[in-house]
């Protein structure tokens, strides 16, 4: 009898030590589980911090060479980034074309856009389409006519006009005809840059323009402008270009005229070619426009807005460059190797 109370004694101490084991195997499982799941978090979180970042971006005309200093400096800016592609169009300056540019970018579902509009008017509706399907949009150096939703970088236009127009004034002393060579109609800097004229020139009642007309940017169709104008007999004393490349070309004209020398020539952009002429007494004056600054600031922007981070309008004052003042600016226009 006692034996057998020995032993059922036996057997219930194995039963109450394997009943305890159970119990912590029970609660040593789930302290497993939690520990491992913050792992899984931060390993989420970091996969989503590199998440690729696509930008698409359409450029007004890649045979311009401001627009080609402005492709670089967003090429360079892209080196500090792993995680983000940037699509680069060429509109050839053509708007329908940038607008279907635009509307592939949509379709393509981009993280954010850029766009140097070819036309102020004609893209607005293109850039509202835009910002209307949830995609941040910058436009660079150009802009769109009214608020389209739009972020802006770039040199206000019109202040750069009237930097140009109020040297040409200042150099004929108040006095002359002066001829203008815009950009392409209903461009944005075209826009802005003759408002700048007409705002200097109410100041100097004694200017006339007499010659106003198009070269849309072109250097040869400048060229060919003022030989045709010279021909005429016109007395012309300033000729005030919308860019560096016209001025170029109606000092091209004004060399084989045999009247170098006797008109003022003035453009805008700063780009080397009329930078070196400027430093030879040749072209009077450009002014600097940084197309480094703007193209590095819209790609800085454009990533920034695909974080979901606030941007702001951002505008670059244009420079005069003259022969005084012409050789600090080489630097400021060379991109960094």
């Amino acid at each position: 009898m006692k034996r057998y109370k020995i032993l059922s004694l036996v057997m219930a101490m194995v039963l109450t030590v394997f009943s305890f084991a159970g119990c912590a195997q029970q609660t040593s499982a789930p302290a497993a589980a939690s520990s491992a799941q913050p792992a899984a978090e931060s390993g989420d979180t970091a996969s989503s911090a590199k998440r690729e970042i696509v930008i698409g971006c359409t450029l007004q005309n890649l045979s311009e060479e401001f627009m080609t200093m402005l492709k670089g400096a967003m090429d360079l800016e892209l080196k500090n980034y792993d995680n983000v592609k940037l699509i680069v169009n060429n509109a050839e300056g053509k708007p329908d074309k940038q607008a279907s540019q635009l509307d592939s970018f949509i379709a393509q579902k981009v993280d954010a856009v850029i766009i140097s509009p070819v036309d102020a008017d004609a893209l607005a509706p293109a850039v509202k389409s835009v910002v209307d399907a949830g995609i941040p949009c910058i436009t660079c150096s150009a802009d769109v006519t009214g608020d389209m939703g739009q972020i802006w970088v770039g040199s206000e236009n019109e202040n750069g006009g009237e930097i140009e127009a109020k040297y040409i004034a200042d150099k004929l002393n108040g006095k002359g005809n002066v001829a203008v060579l815009r950009g392409p109609l209903g461009a944005f800097a075209e826009q802005g840059r003759f408002k700048g004229y007409e705002t200097a020139f109410k100041n100097y009642p004694d200017i006339k323009i007499v010659f106003d007309q198009t070269a849309n940017w072109q250097r040869d169709e400048a060229m060919s402008l003022v030989e045709n104008l010279l021909t005429t007999g016109t007395q012309i004393d300033a000729i005030l270009c919308q860019n560096d490349d016209m001025a170029l070309g109606a000092l091209k004209a004004v060399k084989a005229a045999g009247k170098e020398g006797k008109v003022v020539i003035a453009g805008i952009d700063a780009i080397k070619d009329a930078l070196d002429s400027v430093k030879a007494g040749e072209l009077n004056a450009t002014c600097f426009q940084d197309a480094i600054g703007q193209g590095k600031g819209a790609l800085d922007m454009a990533v920034k807005a695909a974080n979901g981070e606030k941007i702001e309008r951002t505008n670059i004052p244009f420079e005069l460059v003259t022969k005084e003042n012409v050789d600090q600016y080489y630097s400021r226009i060379k991109l960094p190797e």
